[in-house]
């Protein structure tokens, strides 16, 4: 099904700045990723193409700026043009002028030795001159968040950090078309909303024209994009207003896109016989419609919840912990602490979220559980030894780490020996080890691709790979720093239903650090919310969403759903409400 385009901005003076026809395109390997692609994109546009995982949106970004063909090869039929000029017929030198591209792993393309010599790399070889290229790239520094990180390491950074650094390289270039490829993939909430906004307003503002992949449908609905393009098996399936194409519910969840929490809502009311006008395309609409429909009686709040706190214990019975973080301090430098004082306890069979803002000390405390780092003072217990003590073979026989950057755990010729490698070093018989591999893969379905080198696969497939090789290992304790990155709607769910499936019939203890809250909401029983290095909260997941104010000063922010009950909460919607259907269930209406 192709939507029409419907009130979309048009104006006379307007033309296509983006200009593709019959777009066909195979790569290297005989994968046939874009079929038949005709697409004209006009000046000033902001347009967002969602889709599945494979299906092609990275690839149409690197044909708009000429990676495809000039580096990756391949085979390409059809033409692409940008500002006129045919991508065939121009170097990519030539292309960066007129298109800056922001991949999807940041660490491809930060290479210098501080934050600002990357962020001013790009325009220096744009030959922008000193005045105009020191004020490029302090406004760059401080729109992307930043100040302070000026003289660090991009290595030393948080993988949010590095997405922002790389964003900022290309925003300091100034190019006249912004190709963005999952940019807010690693990014806390508050931070997704803030990079959408610099994004928006260099659009609206410098009549910059940005083309940009994204997931994340419900921070797409809140933002003033122009056009959603809808990508399914290499093939445009629809293109038009966002609100009309994410309302298409039943399309979205054939080709693999998350429906947003408040059109869910609005389907399942109407679904049920309340007269629903219109359908809501962000929260404000949302709480409209809910506050009208309570307001004349068509629908009544019948359950309040009792007190967050009396409804999930935060943390369980009082048998001893198996994990023991106590007064916990490390620095990556005397002038970068990154833990501070922390002290945490974790208990068997918990399943536990861990949330913050990007360089909130998340992926380091994650890497001194494990031992990758040490503490410089305080110190950690694993089921009662202090990691000080213990080897690393020794630790990851007890907890194992699927890093946030797949690539950093990645070293064999194929998919099944990463795979085998750690099983081999547990010196377990070859029976037991064809035998995990073989489950692992298939838990994850990379089974079919288990010959293959690994860094041949998409950077969600890897992520699952890094999976598969952590419950191979078969650990007690399983630590996922960001497991949901570069994934789609249904990737997301697959890892987490794996994951719930080891904890609640394995009893697995999970650990999760992550910036989805939905997933938290879904998922964790226990959240920790880390700041500045410290632990500022420490609850079950209901009692800590049910603060917001607290959550704001570390850049996160509830759920749609939860910032809806709460915006509704004088009705006595209960404010602690994390999903759909708990919101569906507290009201009453006819057959309801």
């Amino acid at each position: 099904m192709r939507l029409s385009i419907k009130n979309r901005r048009r104006f006379t003076d307007m033309q296509s700045v983006i200009s593709i026809r019959n777009l066909t395109y195979t790569y290297p390997t005989g994968v046939k990723a874009l079929k038949g692609i005709n697409l004209e994109i006009e000046r000033g546009e902001y347009v967002v193409i969602m889709g599945a995982n494979g299906a092609g949106k990275t690839t149409l970004c690197y044909c708009l700026n000429g990676i495809i063909p000039h580096i990756i090869g391949g085979e390409l039929q059809g033409e692409v043009y940008v500002e006129g000029n045919r991508t065939t017929d121009h170097s990519i030198a030539e292309l960066s002028r007129l298109v800056g591209l922001c991949i999807q792993n940041p660490e491809g393309q930060l290479f210098c030795q501080t934050v600002r010599a990357d962020v001013a790399f790009g325009a220096e070889n744009l030959c922008v001159p000193r005045d105009e290229l020191a004020e490029r790239v302090a406004s760059s520094i401080k729109v992307c968040r930043l100040e302070g990180l000026e003289n660090r390491s991009p290595s030393d950074l948080s993988g949010g950090q590095k997405q922002r650094v790389a964003l900022a390289s290309i925003l300091a270039m100034r190019p006249r078309v912004m190709v963005l490829d999952e940019p807010t993939s690693q990014l806390d909430p508050i931070g997704t909303s803030e990079l959408l906004s610099v994004v928006r307003n260099l659009n609206k503002e410098h009549g910059v024209t940005v083309v940009m992949t994204e997931h994340k449908s419900d921070e797409i609905l809140e933002q003033e994009v122009d056009r959603v393009i809808l990508l399914h098996k290499g093939e445009i399936v629809a293109d038009g207003d966002p609100g009309e194409v994410l309302s298409k519910a039943d399309l979205l969840e054939k080709i693999g896109v998350k429906t947003p929490q408040v059109i869910e809502l609005a389907r399942r009311l109407k679904r049920n016989g309340i007269p629903v006008e219109g359908i809501p395309t962000n929260i404000n609409e949302a709480r409209k419609l809910l506050s009208s429909l309570l307001d004349r009686k068509i629908l009544e709040v019948k359950q309040k919840l009792p007190p967050p706190s009396s409804i999930e214990e935060s943390k369980p019975s009082s048998e001893e912990p198996i994990i023991k973080i106590e007064d916990v301090y490390f620095s990556y430098t005397p002038e970068s602490p990154a833990i501070r004082g922390v002290s945490l306890q974790f208990h068997s069979g918990e399943f536990v979220g861990i949330i913050g803002q990007n360089g909130s000390g998340k992926t380091t405390l994650a890497k001194l559980t494990v031992g990758l780092l040490r503490p410089d003072r305080g110190r950690i217990l694993i089921f009662g030894k202090d990691t000080r003590e213990m080897t690393p073979g020794e630790i990851c026989k007890k907890v194992g780490l699927a890093m946030q950057n797949p690539d950093h755990q990645l070293f064999s010729l194929s998919v099944k020996e990463e795979v085998e490698f750690g099983l081999r070093n547990l010196n377990l018989p070859e029976e037991e080890i064809e035998r995990r591999t073989e489950s692992a893969l298939k838990l994850v379905g990379l089974w079919e691709f288990r010959d293959m080198p690994p860094f041949t696969l998409d950077f969600g497939a890897r992520r699952k790979l890094t999976v598969a090789i952590v419950t191979a290992m078969d650990p007690p304790v399983i630590f996922l720093d960001e497991p949901t990155t570069a994934q789609d709607y249904r990737g997301r769910y697959e890892i987490m239903e794996i994951m719930k499936d080891l904890n609640e019939r394995h009893g697995k203890t999970v650990i999760v650090v992550t910036h989805d809250m939905e997933i938290v909401a879904k998922y964790c029983k226990r959240v920790v919310v880390m700041g500045q290095g410290k632990v500022l909260l420490d609850g079950s997941t209901r009692e800590v969403f049910s603060k917001p104010e607290i959550l704001e000063q570390t850049f996160i922010k509830p759920p749609p759903i939860t910032r809806l009950a709460q915006g509704l909460s004088a009705y006595g919607i209960p404010p602690s409400i994390l999903s759909v259907d708990e919101l569906i269930s507290s009201l009453k209406f006819e057959g309801g």
